[in-house]
């Protein structure tokens, strides 16, 4: 199966907004993401999603205010720069990030930013690729974004963005790297934010849907099942070895 790539932002939208249409079983798939996204939220409001590309998380927790650096279409409420955030200190109630972190050269730039940005108490929710032995197995071969665990993303703090251009950077080891492999880095960078929680999640039946870009081998009313019983096998070495998926929750302490 070839990895897929695009030319530009917009056909790799379009892409996922007809594979999201006709895979049942990948809505089925990101509904139970979504659901413990929102189970972590803080019950503080506004909730805003960064980089909400199809609007999907939008469909699914309406109260969201859904931006993007582009105006991808009608279920965008507002075009934002996640590295120029616009929204006043202690204003947001929860920042909400899928599949966004990954794509930003100065990750630890940001989030000193965004937590400027959050209410005490408010938090930042992610949902990024994990980078154990499995899942890097996996994204080598059926993903074109690369994941790459000797960046130092500590190296380049505070220093000027890179041109990045069509914002084509990326690296998928982006949340491992600052969260599990350098915690203590990350906590003595970005003070003013405390790591609630990191759950390593997914095995096979992710990638057995197809994702975006390939034919699925389960349909969608088998996933709660075949989740359930992956995890209860995976879980004792999903942190070192076969989680795929990263949720990661972070807080702004309440002063």
């Amino acid at each position: 199966m070839p990895k897929e790539t695009f030319a530009n932002y917009f056909d790799e939208l379009h892409a996922q907004r007809e594979a999201w249409q006709r895979k049942a079983n990948l809505r089925a798939l990101y509904r139970r993401w979504y659901a413990r996204i929102v189970a972590a939220l803080s019950p503080l409001r506004p909730v805003v999603e960064l980089g909400s590309g199809c609007g999907n998380f939008k469909s699914f927790f309406p109260e969201t205010l859904a931006t993007d650096v582009f105006p991808c279409g009608p279920w965008i409420d507002m075009q934002v720069d996640a590295r120029k955030l616009p929204f006043a200190a202690d204003s947001v109630g929860n920042l909400v990030m899928i599949d966004c972190l990954h794509h930003l050269p100065r990750p630890l730039d940001f989030l000193r930013k965004a937590a400027e940005c959050l209410q005490p108490g408010g938090r930042i929710v992610l949902f990024e690729p994990a980078a154990t032995p499995w899942a890097r197995f996996v994204w080598r071969r059926f993903h074109h974004e690369p994941c790459d665990l000797s960046a130092d993303l500590f190296a380049t703090f505070g220093q000027p963005e890179p041109e990045n251009a069509n914002f084509t950077y990326s690296n998928m080891a982006t949340a491992a790297l600052l969260f599990i492999h350098n915690r203590d880095r990350f906590v003595s960078c970005v003070p003013t934010l405390t790591i609630k929680r990191v759950e390593h999640s997914d095995f096979a039946v992710y990638p057995a849907t197809g994702g975006f870009s390939y034919r699925g081998f389960v349909p969608g009313a088998l996933l709660p099942a075949l989740h359930a019983i992956e995890s209860a096998i995976t879980r004792p070495m999903a942190r070192w070895l076969t989680a795929m998926r990263l949720l990661v929750v972070l807080e702004k302490p309440a002063k």
